[in-house]
Parts: structure tokens; sequence; C-alpha cells
């Protein structure tokens, strides 16, 4: 009787011990969210003269005294605006608007720097559901997104966290892909004007693969664009094989993850689901460089 309590009592442990180091190296990176890294803001150096040193500290001394009147002024005509016994705050609607607002200040200036390259950028717009290619702020091809998914690493980060990972374009890494980025089409030159005659006068089209893209970005972003057509055949083979290294990928990091027993960062990831025609568009349009601008 010793013996089988004691079994169940080490069992038991075991048992508690695994489920512990399985839910906080494996089960909490994907169930929580982590910290999304900042964007490097470029530092813009500024030089002056030594004569404009001198003239600005000219104007302050002679500004300082009328200052000073005038902080006399406003501290005398102060009032504390309240409501009876209740002072007036911020609602959870105005922060929100306020949110927003820094949220749309930021895409607007990452536009405006974008527009001074003479390169593709996209835009990727998740409130109106578009990808948009531009180049100098000129629209080449709207892309209409049907479906959107965001990780919970990202949606539930709607702080200064958030703006402060949007805050600069995204440079893209590497990208993966079952079609090719550059298509040839391989045609043998006739011998003579006999097979040149017997040859077509127009090549026929290569045929149109189903796309499945992945695309990875600096800062640890995901963008995977899948098209809204049903896949069959060698193209659903091709793309379930790409699926398959992906989630082969996650589950070996997560196995190391268990093994060392160290918490990696979530990669953040956005799937969208746009026409097959404009996935083999935007796929093949996209500079190496590839700059992308995320307004949420």
């Amino acid at each position: 009787m010793a013996k089988k309590n004691l079994f169940w009592t080490v069992t038991t442990i075991l048992f508690l011990i695994s489920a512990y180091v399985l839910t906080s190296t494996v089960i909490l990176p994907v169930a929580t969210i982590n910290p999304l890294p900042e964007a490097v803001l470029p530092k813009a150096s500024v030089k002056k003269d030594n004569n404009a040193k001198k003239q600005v500290k000219a104007e302050n001394t002679s500004k300082k005294n009328s200052k000073t009147d005038k902080n006399a002024k406003i501290a005398d005509t102060k009032v504390q605006i309240t409501t009876g016994d209740e002072t007036v705050s911020n609602s959870k609607e105005d922060l929100k608007k306020l949110f927003e607002l820094k949220m749309t200040e930021i895409v607007l200036r990452s536009r405006y720097n974008l527009s001074s390259e003479d390169s593709i950028y996209m835009v990727l717009d998740l409130i109106n559901k578009v990808a948009t290619l531009e180049m100098k702020g000129i629209p080449l091809h709207d892309s209409p997104i049907q479906d959107v998914w965001i990780s919970n690493s990202i949606k539930m980060f709607h702080t200064e966290a958030l703006l402060r990972w949007i805050s600069q374009p995204f440079v893209l890494k590497n990208a993966n892909s079952t079609i090719e980025r550059v298509q040839f089409l391989v045609k043998i030159a006739p011998k003579d004007t006999i097979e040149a005659n017997k040859a077509e006068a127009t090549p026929a089209p290569r045929k149109t693969e189903d796309v499945f893209i992945v695309l990875n970005f600096e800062r640890n972003l995901q963008l995977v664009i899948q098209q809204t057509e049903t896949s069959l055949g060698e193209d659903k083979v091709r793309i379930d094989s790409l699926k398959r290294y992906l989630f082969k990928k996650d589950t070996e990091n997560s196995l190391k993850a268990l093994t060392t027993l160290k918490r990696e960062a979530i990669t953040p990831k956005i799937f969208i689901t746009i026409p097959k025609a404009d996935a083999i568009t935007l796929y093949r349009a996209l500079p190496q460089k590839l700059k992308m601008v995320i307004r949420m």
C-alpha cells in the first residue's frame, strides 16, 4: 500500500512539473502577448552657426522680462474648472480617438517620407481592407482584401508600444512563395524557315499557379498572403507543403523553448486573403527591399 501511494505521489509531482514547463514555454507564448520591438527612429542632426547662437541668446534674454510679466498676469487669471464635486477627466472614447489620431499621423508621415524615394512601396490598410502599391505617392494598383486575421500579439497591444512598433515602415527581409518572382518562357530558336513556319506565331501563355506567399519583415513581423480561390491538385500540394514547412518551423522553436526553458518572442502575424490575380501582381511587382506601411 505504501509503495502504491509513493508511486502515485511521484507520478502526480512529475505530471505537475511537466504541465508547468509545457505551459510556461509553449502554451503561454501562444496564448499571451509579448512586447513588440520598437522601430529605430532616425536622428536629425541640426547645425547652427555661432552667430545664430548668439542671436538666439540675445533674443531669449530680451524676452525673459516680458515672459515674467505675462506669467504673473496668467497666474492671477487662472481658474480651476470643476463641475460641482466632480473633476473633469478624459473618457475612454476620447482616449480611443486620440490613439486613432496618433496612428493616422504615423501612417501619413511614413507615406510622406516614402514618397520621396524612387521605389515601389506597399500600404496595407486593414481598416478599409485594401492593399495598395504606391510610388511617389501615386497609387499604382489596389487589391481589395476579402478577409483579415491578426494575431493577438498585435490586437492586444493598442498602446504606445504599438505606435512605436509601426512608427517606421517595415522592410522586407525574405520571402517564400509557391510562385516564382520572375517568370521566364524558354523557347528554342528554329534551325531554318521550315521549322519557323511550323512554330506557333504567338507562344501559349504559361499556366498561372495558385498563390501562397509568406513575407518576413524586420521588427519580427510576418505577412501571409493567400488567394480567395480554392486550390486543387498540384497547386494544393505545393501550398500544403509550404504550410507544413511553416508549422514545422514553429514546432521546432517550441520544442527548443521546452528543452532550454527559455521563452522566445512570438512572431506577430497578419493573414490577408485577396483574389489570385491581385496576389500574383503584388508579389511580382515588389522590389527586393520592399517597404510597407500598415494602417490598422
